[in-house]
C-alpha cells in the first residue's frame, strides 16, 4: 500500500518539458503514473527517474576505500552506482563476479588503467603498474559492466610519471571506444597539459576542487584550457569526496553560468560520515550553491545515464514506473545540516533534498539513510 504522503506528487523529469502534477497508483503490475487533477499543487513530494551516482567506490573488502554497494544506493534513493576505478585489469573480474551478483543496486565500473585499482593510492606512480592489451581484455571480457577507463592525474599519485599514465588512458579508452574519466587535482602534471589531451565525451571529476591549479579562473569562468575542453565536448564532474569540493569554487562557477554535467560523491570510507555522507547531500550543497532543482535532478538522473548509455525510459508505455525516486524537498531539516565542504567551510541551507522511496519495476521500497 502506498503511504498516505506518497499519493499526490509532482513529477520532476529531465527528458520532458516542464513539471507536472501526478498521481501514484498501485495497480496489478505495480506502482503506475496517473495525470493529476491539474496544475502542480501538490506539496513538497517529487518523483523523478532514478537518480545515478557516476563516481563512488563500492569494492567492499577489497580496498581501503570501498564501502558496501547498498550503503551508497538504493537506500539512500540512488539506482545505478559508477564505481570509479576501485578496480583494475587485475582485480574486476572479482568486481564481476562476486560483487554484482550480491548487490541490489545496479552497477557499472570504470576501470582503473593501473592494473590492481585502488589496493593502494599511488597505483600509476610506477608504469610497470600499467598493461594496455591487459586492460583492453578486461573490457572484452566485461562490455555490460565496464563503462570507461579512470585514471587519477595528480601530483601526489602519478609521482614522477606525468602525464603518461593519462596518455596510457587515454589510448586503451579510445582503442576500446569508451569514455575517460580523469581525476585533477594538485599539480603536477598541469591542468593544461591534462585538459588538452581530452576529448567529446570524456569526463573532469573533482571539477570543483579549490587546490592551486584549478581549471577555473577567480571570477568562475573557465581557464583557457577549461574553456577549450568544453567547446570539444569534455564534460564535468562533481565527485566531492574528502578533498575535492569548494563552496567558493562552485559557487563562483556556476554564477558564471558555467554548470556540472553530473552530481557524484566519490563516496568511500573515508568520507562517508563527512564531509559527504550521501548523494543527497551533495545534491543540497550544489541546489545552495545556486543550482535550481531542476538542474540537480539532471546532473543525477539524465546526465549521468548519457555518459553511461544506459538512458532507458523510466515509465513504460502503460505508465510502469520502471525506476525512480521519490523525494521531498524541505525548508527545514533538523537532522540534516550545517553542511561543510573539504575545505572545512560550513554553511547552513533554506532547502534540504531528502529521499523518501525507490521504485524498482513498480514496486516501493523505503529509503533508510541511515
Amino acid at each position: 500500500m502506498i503511504p498516505a504522503e506518497l499519493g499526490n506528487v509532482r513529477v520532476l523529469d529531465p527528458g520532458a518539458t516542464g513539471q507536472r502534477s501526478a498521481t501514484l497508483v498501485d495497480g496489478p503490475a505495480g506502482l503506475t503514473l496517473s495525470p493529476g487533477p491539474g496544475p502542480v499543487t501538490f506539496g513538497d513530494i517529487w518523483v523523478s527517474p532514478g537518480w545515478v551516482d557516476l563516481h563512488a567506490h563500492v569494492y567492499d573488502g577489497f580496498t581501503a576505500l570501498g564501502v558496501p554497494p547498498d550503503a551508497a544506493g538504493l537506500p539512500q534513493g540512488i539506482h545505478l552506482v559508477a564505481d570509479a576505478g576501485s578496480a583494475g585489469e587485475a582485480t574486476i573480474d572479482g568486481f564481476a563476479r562476486y560483487l554484482v551478483p550480491s548487490a541490489r543496486t545496479g552497477l557499472r565500473a570504470w576501470l582503473n588503467i593501473g592494473s590492481h585499482g585502488l589496493v593502494h593510492l599511488r597505483e600509476v606512480s610506477d608504469l610497470a603498474w600499467i598493461d594496455v592489451d591487459r586492460s583492453l581484455a578486461a573490457v572484452a571480457r566485461h562490455p555490460e559492466l565496464i563503462c570507461g577507463v579512470k585514471v587519477r592525474s595528480s601530483g601526489a599519485i602519478v609521482g614522477g610519471a606525468g602525464v603518461q599514465p593519462l596518455e596510457l588512458a587515454r589510448l586503451v579508452a579510445r582503442e576500446a571506444g569508451l569514455p575517460l574519466m580523469v581525476h585533477i587535482g594538485e599539480a603536477p602534471p598541469l591542468i593544461g597539459d591534462v585538459l588538452d589531451r581530452l576529448e567529446e565525451g570524456d569526463v573532469v571529476t573533482h571539477c570543483f576542487h579549490g587546490k592551486v591549479g584549478g581549471p577555473w579562473q577567480p571570477d568562475g569562468t573557465p581557464s583557457a584550457p577549461l574553456s577549450r575542453a568544453l567547446e570539444r565536448g569534455v564534460r564535468l564532474d562533481v565527485g566531492h569526496g574528502r578533498a575535492s569540493f569548494s563552496f567558493e569554487v562552485a559557487g563562483r562557477a556556476i554564477a558564471s553560468g558555467w554548470l556540472p554535467g553530473s552530481i557524484s560523491t566519490d563516496l568511500h570510507r573515508r568520507n562517508i560520515g563527512g564531509p559527504v555522507h550521501d548523494l543527497a547531500t551533495t545534491m543540497t550543497k550544489l541546489l545552495g550553491c545556486g543550482m535550481s532543482l531542476g538542474q540537480v535532478i539532471a546532473a543525477v538522473t539524465a546526465h549521468p545515464r548519457r555518459v553511461l548509455a544506459c538512458d532507458q525510459p523510466w515509465l513504460d508505455e502503460g505508465g510502469l514506473i520502471r525506476h525512480a525516486t521519490v523525494f521531498r524537498v524541505a525548508e527545514a531539516a533538523p537532522d540534516r545540516g550545517p553542511y561543510t565542504d573539504a575545505h572545512g567551510t560550513v554553511r547552513e541551507f533554506g532547502r534540504h533534498v531528502i529521499p523518501l522511496a525507490t521504485i524498482v519495476n513498480g514496486r516501493l521500497q523505503p529509503c533508510d539513510p541511515g
